[in-house]
């Protein structure tokens, strides 16, 4: 049998559907930021929640 090759034209099944794909709405903006700064944030938020449990007594 042979096989069927896909054509890259035409529509795809989600857009379709009525479904958007974001990289080609170009509406929303992609914010950089660094890896770095994503762990020192997720390090930083860490000790912060770390910090006000021992600071701040049960209720």
């Amino acid at each position: 049998m042979p096989r069927r090759r896909r054509t890259s034209g035409g529509m795809s099944p989600f857009i379709a559907a009525g479904l958007v794909k974001f990289n080609e709405a170009k509406e929303i903006e992609r914010i950089k930021i660094s890896p770095q700064a994503v762990i020192f944030l997720g390090i930083a938020i860490s000790v912060i929640i770390i910090i006000l449990k021992f600071l701040v007594p049960p209720l």
